[in-house]
């Protein structure tokens, strides 16, 4: 072969790759999650662009599950909620054409927690963003309605009625369900308006908006001489999950395993000695004994303790 017809076969080698390419990536578009983001909830919504009669199939994975979600010719936008682990998730979403994949989009995601040591400081990659705003919303009014449509201290009596239950339904598939959340009173919490970041936030140190509910609570615990740190920094969402959880008063993990996961210095073989000594070994929890918000007690103890069970 003569070196210009060489040079000409590949050029039109590249450009019919690049052709391909080209059309592959246009089937499909992520429009969220952004890659890198941050956030704190366990569950997020995966949301597509998809050229008409583009693709047939589309899969997301996730280091939890695997999806398959089959397209009829005339979609165009695609939603899927999807669960997600502490720390880093790699998600990557596929398209498809007759089983052929032409195109794939991968997506980093991490979920922080204050409780847990190591998922408390995420890389710097990682930015929070906010999906409600209005030029996000634009992309989904054609087959949602974005607004919130609770009257203000009115529970659904069908939650399914709520324009947030579709994309957020999974915030309160746990076996406790926060009130305000269980009912889709959604705006009672996240009522902080932002033009720039979000229209459904929430005010900054959380309990500001915990309190409009428990008042009694907030008077009893201002009134105590001792204030745990986590109530004293205004951060009840720091050891309760303010949608819902496995767990008896939407805490984030079992009693124990929350107060020894900041006090690890108490985790030793002495401690773990006078722990047993105070009934831990028949099934104690620290908060038998200790509150975990205020107390005229020192040590958050609730009493003076009883003796010693044997």
């Amino acid at each position: 072969m003569k070196p210009t017809h060489f040079f000409l076969t590949v050029v039109i080698f590249l450009w019919g790759g690049s052709f391909h390419m080209l059309q592959a990536d246009t089937v499909m578009t992520v429009l969220s999650p952004l890659d890198n983001s941050l956030q704190t909830e366990l569950s997020m919504n995966v949301v597509v662009k998809i050229k008409e009669n583009g693709i047939d199939t589309m899969t997301i994975d996730t280091p939890l599950e695997q999806i398959t979600l089959d397209l009829n010719s005339s979609e165009t936008m695609k939603c899927q909620n999807i669960l997600l682990r502490l720390g880093e998730n790699t998600i990557s979403i596929r398209a498809y054409k007759n089983q052929v994949m032409l195109n794939e989009n991968t997506r980093h995601i991490y979920v922080s927690s204050q409780l847990y040591h190591e998922y408390k400081f995420p890389p710097e990659i990682y930015k929070q963003n906010f999906f409600h705003n209005d030029s996000n919303e634009a992309k989904c009014v054609k087959c949602h309605n974005m607004k919130a449509n609770e009257t203000k201290g009115v529970a659904f009596m069908d939650v399914k009625k709520s324009n947030c239950y579709l994309c957020h339904k999974n915030i309160v598939k746990e076996k406790y369900a926060h009130a305000p959340a269980a009912n889709w009173l959604c705006i009672s919490c996240h009522d902080l308006k932002s033009v720039k970041e979000s229209k459904y936030g929430t005010l900054s140190p959380v309990n500001q908006t915990c309190f409009k509910c428990h008042e009694e609570n907030q008077e009893l615990w201002n009134s105590s001489k001792y204030h745990h740190e986590p109530l004293d920094s205004g951060r009840c969402n720091k050891c309760h999950n303010p949608h819902s959880s496995p767990y008896s008063m939407f805490v984030r993990k079992p009693v124990n395993e929350i107060c020894l996961g900041c006090h690890k210095g108490q985790n030793t073989r002495a401690m773990q000695s006078k722990i047993s000594a105070c009934g831990a070994s028949y099934g104690r929890l620290c908060i038998d004994c200790h509150t975990p918000h205020a107390s005229n007690q020192p040590f958050f103890l609730k009493k003076t303790p009883n003796k010693a069970i044997k």
